[in-house]
């Protein structure tokens, strides 16, 4: 996934579609890793949200893709691409399809999300009023109403993503003993939320020095990569073109927000997780 925020127009099209290390590069690069399980692109601009997705491999639909994700824009720009995770053990046909194909939105958020939520069963039955609105049968969009949840309690995108990881921990006390073969209530959690005026990003991944990025040798697989440039903050899961790129660090949380001519960013480390 990558995402733009951009004070001025600007073409997301080399990041997203390009023929170097975009999105469209990455998804058919590494045999047996494709990203073939659905793509989403969402713009958002002047309050409004343009959103548009396909259950189909991004490879196999490429000029449409292209076609959608190229042109100026000001504001937000997310695409997202999907190897589909399955921690409830489903069919194919139920697990694809275009109610799990993210970015997913609502409450005036758009949401996109690496990894796997490896308790998704668990943590719906905690949404409480927001479970209505899971329309999928996929941990991530169980994520997002997790997340959406918390901001309503607490008010802060950047504490509603640190407090959906703690309530996560909390509920697998109650459950691992159901899931003998999971070490852990997630594989990943690394998450791209946007109201159209800010992006919040959280870097949480599991190091894993036998994988790496797809198409950058030596780039941790799980590491977000982002970089600030005149009028805009560009966010990655991993490098998307040859550039310069920064690195976050697992439990960083990124803020990127438009000040009128240009994008602030902060960045901050949950620190009651870190080892």
């Amino acid at each position: 996934m990558t995402a733009v925020l951009s004070a001025k127009p600007f073409d997301p099209a080399e990041l997203f579609a390009g023929e170097g290390r975009s999105l469209l590069a990455q998804s058919d690069a590494v045999k047996g890793r494709e990203q073939r399980d659905g793509w989403g692109a969402a713009f958002y601009s002047a309050g409004k949200l343009e959103l548009l997705k396909s259950p189909a491999p991004v490879f196999a639909e490429k000029e449409r893709f292209t076609r959608y994700v190229s042109g100026p824009r000001r504001g937000l720009s997310l695409a997202h691409i999907r190897q589909a995770s399955n921690p409830l053990g489903l069919s194919s046909k139920e697990l694809l399809g275009a109610a799990n194909t993210q970015p997913f939105q609502g409450n005036g958020f758009v949401f996109a999300h690496n990894g796997t939520l490896e308790i998704p069963a668990e943590i719906k039955t905690t949404l409480g009023r927001y479970e209505k609105f899971v329309k999928g049968v996929n941990d991530s969009e169980v994520l997002f109403w997790q997340i959406m949840k918390m901001l309503d309690a607490y008010g802060d995108p950047a504490l509603a993503l640190e407090m959906a990881i703690e309530e996560t921990k909390t509920v697998w006390l109650s459950c691992k003993g159901r899931y003998p073969a999971k070490k852990y209530p997630y594989r990943g959690l690394n998450v791209f939320l946007s109201d159209g005026k800010a992006l919040w990003v959280l870097c949480h991944y599991s190091a894993d020095p036998k994988k790496e990025a797809l198409l950058t040798p030596g780039w941790e697989f799980g590491r977000i990569a982002w970089r600030k440039e005149a009028g805009r903050a560009v966010f990655s899961s991993e490098p998307a073109d040859g550039g310069a790129w920064k690195k976050m660090s697992d439990l960083d949380i990124a803020e990127a927000r438009l000040n009128g001519t240009g994008v602030d960013i902060k960045i901050r480390t949950i620190k009651r997780y870190s080892k």
